[in-house]
C-alpha cells in the first residue's frame, strides 16, 4: 500500500482562525480512489518547520502532499523552501504567467507584481495549471518518491487534486479496485449498530471493512472492499450491503452516499412535487440546507420562520386553543404549522419544526432540548418527536437534518 502523508502549512490553522477542511476533503478524495492518508501534520509558516516536516514525512512515505503557503503575500514561503530542498533555480513559467493574466483579466483585476511572482517557480518541478486561482501546483521527485505542493484555497486545491494529482498517483502507484457501499441510518446510535454487527462479522467477506460514521445526518455505515475481480467484488459487497440494510431496516433512509437534502431534492424532481417549510427552533436552517443545491428553485417554494407564537398563529394559522391545550412544543402545533406552510405557500408538501434548542437551568424535563417535526401533504398530517442533548448550535444542525430525513421518509411511505 502506498504510504501518503499530508502537510498543511498555515499558522492560521494552529491558532484556530481557519478550519482545516482541506485535510478532510483530501482524505475523502484519496479514499474514493483506493488510497489512504497515513499521516496528517499541520505546521507554522516558518522555513524551519516546513523543511523539517518535508524531510520527516519523506523518510516514512512514498508521497507527501502539501497545501498552503503559495499565495502572493510575504508569509507565503513554501516555494522558496522547496527550491532549497530540491534544487534548481527560480524561473518564470511562461504558461503560468499567461494563465494568471487571463484569470485576473476575466475577474476585472489588474496584474500586480505579487501576482507575477506566482509564475516564478523552481526549475526542478513539474508545474500544474490552476484554473481557479493564480498559484500553480508543483510536483517534485526524489528517489522515486513524490512531493506535491498545492494551494491552500479549498476550491483550487480540490481542482488540482482531482484533475492532476490523483491521475498521476494512479499512474505511478497502481491500486486494487476499491468497491464501496453505503447504508445511511437515522435514530440508531453508533454503539448499537456496532453491537448488533458483532453477531455477523465472521460471516462477512474477509476483505470487507466496515466503518461507522456518526454525524448530524445520522450514522452512516460504510462498506469497503478491495478486489481484482470486478464481478466478484460487486457481488459480495452488494450482498453484504443488502444483509446489513435489512438488519437495520427501520432506521435506513438511503443506500446512496448523498446528503439528505440532495436526496430530497432528487425525489422532488423525480416526482415533480414542491416543498415549503414552517420553522421555529431551527430559524430557517432547513430551508438553507435545501437551497444549497442548484436547480432547487423550481421545487422549493419558500419558508416561514415562525419563531414567536404570534407568527405561528397569524401567518401559519396555528390555533390559540391548540397552543394552550397542548403547548407550543407539541405534535399538534407541529402539524398545524406544516399544514399552514403548505397552504400559505401553495406547495405539495411541507415540513415543520417546533422545539427547544437549548435547556435552561433548573427547568423541568419538559423543558429539556427536544423537537416535534410536522409533515403535511394531500394525505393529511403527522408528527414525530425526538430528544436533543447537545448545545444550541449542534441541536439546530441536528434538528434541521432530521426534518429533511423525516420529510423524505414520509414521502416514500
Amino acid at each position: 500500500m502506498t504510504r501518503i502523508a499530508l502537510l498543511n502549512i498555515g499558522t492560521e490553522l494552529l491558532v484556530g482562525r481557519t478550519v482545516n477542511t482541506n485535510a478532510t476533503k483530501i482524505a475523502l478524495m484519496l479514499r474514493a480512489q483506493g488510497f489512504h492518508l497515513e499521516s496528517t501534520i499541520v505546521c507554522h509558516d516558518t522555513e524551519e518547520d516546513i523543511r523539517y516536516w518535508i524531510d520527516e514525512l519523506l523518510s516514512r512515505h512514498e508521497v507527501v502532499l502539501i497545501t498552503g503557503g503559495l499565495g502572493p503575500t510575504r508569509d507565503d514561503i513554501t516555494k522558496g523552501v522547496l527550491l532549497d530542498r530540491f534544487g534548481g533555480e527560480m524561473i518564470c513559467h511562461q504558461p503560468t504567467l499567461e494563465a494568471i493574466k487571463q484569470y485576473l483579466s476575466s475577474h476585472g483585476r489588474p496584474l500586480l507584481d505579487q501576482n507575477r511572482q506566482q509564475a516564478i517557480v523552481p526549475s526542478s518541478c513539474k508545474v500544474l495549471r490552476n484554473h481557479y486561482g493564480t498559484a500553480p501546483g508543483m510536483v517534485f521527485w526524489e528517489g522515486g518518491k513524490m512531493v506535491v505542493s498545492l494551494p491552500g484555497v479549498p476550491l483550487e486545491m480540490e481542482f488540482l487534486l482531482q484533475k492532476e494529482v490523483i491521475p498521476l498517483l494512479l499512474k505511478t502507484y497502481p491500486v486494487q479496485n476499491m468497491y464501496t457501499r453505503i447504508i445511511r441510518t437515522i435514530g440508531v446510535p453508533e454503539s448499537q449498530i456496532a453491537q448488533k454487527m458483532e453477531g455477523i462479522e465472521d460471516q462477512l467477506p474477509e476483505q470487507l471493512s466496515v466503518a461507522y460514521l456518526p454525524s448530524y445526518e445520522g450514522t452512516k455505515i460504510e462498506l469497503r472492499m478491495k478486489s481484482n475481480d470486478a464481478e466478484q467484488g460487486n457481488r459480495e459487497i452488494g450482498a453484504a450491503q443488502k444483509r446489513i440494510a435489512n438488519m437495520f431496516a427501520e432506521y435506513v433512509y438511503s443506500l446512496e452516499d448523498k446528503t439528505p437534502s440532495q436526496l430530497l431534492k432528487e425525489y422532488m424532481i423525480a416526482h415533480q412535487v414542491t416543498m415549503a417549510t414552517g420553522e421555529s427552533c431551527t430559524g430557517g436552517a432547513i430551508a438553507a440546507l435545501m437551497v444549497e443545491h442548484s436547480g432547487i428553485s423550481a421545487y422549493f417554494k419558500g419558508a416561514v420562520v415562525a419563531y414567536s407564537e404570534e407568527v405561528k398563529e397569524n401567518i401559519l394559522g396555528v390555533k390559540r386553543g391548540t397552543i394552550e391545550r397542548y403547548d407550543v412544543v407539541s405534535g399538534e402545533v407541529a402539524m398545524e404549522m406544516a399544514r399552514g406552510a403548505r397552504e400559505q405557500l401553495r406547495s405539495d408538501f411541507a415540513v415543520s419544526i417546533t422545539g427547544i434548542a437549548e435547556a435552561e437551568q433548573d427547568k423541568s424535563t419538559e423543558a429539556l432540548p427536544q423537537a416535534w417535526l410536522g409533515f403535511s401533504d394531500a394525505r393529511g398530517e403527522k408528527a414525530f418527536h425526538f430528544k436533543l442533548f447537545r448545545q444550541r448550535k449542534q441541536n439546530i444542525a441536528i434538528a434541521a437534518q432530521a426534518a429533511i430525513i423525516y420529510a423524505l421518509r414520509c414521502l416514500q411511505e
